[in-house]
């Protein structure tokens, strides 16, 4: 049984899974299994796996009909033997030691997660910096949901390529299926079991900015309601007494910035689609306060008001 299992979901990426599975192959640490889920891609991946899987029999392939990228994931989870859990998107790279530094320090501290910093791939000359574990800077908390979404050089990100999970911390906790934007109400699952956590300064990612990724693509209303549909999961999860002061963060925090999030997004959606948009978020918020989950703390007085508005079906944005 290997120490990781390093989850990849793999759709249309051609150009940039050989550079993305040579980044895994590369590692200085070196127990571990590729499970490759090949999620119906129609372009040239499943030649380019089963030549890697041939060369390396740390590399296993499953192959499923188109599904999406939470499932993808999910199917892939269930086939993973390791102690340890990582998902890589296959259009970006981890630095050589990735592996080795965060293995290192979650069994030092016997931590359920480790988070990292990543950078862009115009940042290769930073992201390649040789390191020991001397040279890494960190903080450990049993806290971390106090972290997400920080501005500081300790912060946790909602994506789940910047963590490292213990495969324990994963039970019961599976991706949603079919929506957009899976990461965010993953990682508040995750973080609400409160793991002991260790926070990374150093970037050990490489983010490549795909134009034909989901987040960069033209915004739709579906967008928006599978938003909607992320915060619902996060508040089912934290609704409850012994999370208490974990919900008051959320939506002192967490909710403004997503809203924030998709406020722009609807703002920069074509004509068309602009009119649905706003009003799947104007049904959003209304639900977010019947909820109690919608307060002016943490917005931007002007973007309150446009709320307020929407809210009220008083905005101009409402109007084709």
């Amino acid at each position: 049984m290997p120490e990781i299992s390093i989850i990849v979901p793999i759709y249309n990426v051609e150009r940039y899974l050989p550079r993305c599975l040579d980044s895994v192959l590369g590692q200085t640490f070196e127990d571990f299994e590729v499970i490759c889920v090949n999620d119906g891609s129609p372009d040239g991946c499943a030649e380019i796996l089963a030549d890697y899987a041939d060369r390396d029999s740390r590399i296993r392939v499953l192959s499923q009909p188109n599904q999406g990228l939470s499932m993808a994931r999910n199917n892939g989870l269930k086939l993973a033997s390791g102690e340890y859990i990582y998902f890589l998107d296959s259009d970006d790279a981890l630095h050589p030691q990735c592996l080795e530094i965060v293995y290192g320090l979650a069994k030092m501290h016997q931590a359920g997660l480790v988070s990292f910093r990543f950078c862009k791939n115009t940042d290769e000359m930073v992201c390649n910096t040789a390191y020991s574990l001397q040279d890494i800077k960190y903080k450990l908390t049993n806290n971390p949901l106090r972290r997400a979404y920080d501005t500081g050089k300790f912060c946790i990100h909602y994506n789940v390529w910047t963590k490292f999970y213990k495969r324990e911390l994963l039970d019961g906790i599976e991706f949603i299926p079919h929506i957009h934007f899976e990461d965010f109400p993953h990682t508040l699952a995750v973080l609400s079991k409160k793991p002991k956590t260790v926070i990374i300064e150093n970037a050990l990612y490489f983010y490549t900015v795909n134009e034909a990724s989901i987040s960069n693509k033209s915004g739709t209303p579906q967008q928006i309601k599978d938003y909607h549909q992320g915060i619902n999961y996060v508040f089912e999860i934290y609704n409850k007494p012994s999370l208490s002061n974990e919900l008051r963060f959320i939506k002192y925090h967490f909710i403004p910035n997503i809203l924030k999030h998709q406020f722009g997004r609807c703002r920069r959606s074509d004509a068309t689609n602009r009119p649905q948009m706003f009003a799947a978020l104007a049904k959003e918020l209304r639900d977010l306060d019947a909820k109690g989950l919608f307060s002016w703390r943490g917005h931007k007085l002007k973007r309150w008001w446009a709320y307020r508005r929407l809210i009220n079906g008083k905005s101009s944005w409402l109007k084709a």
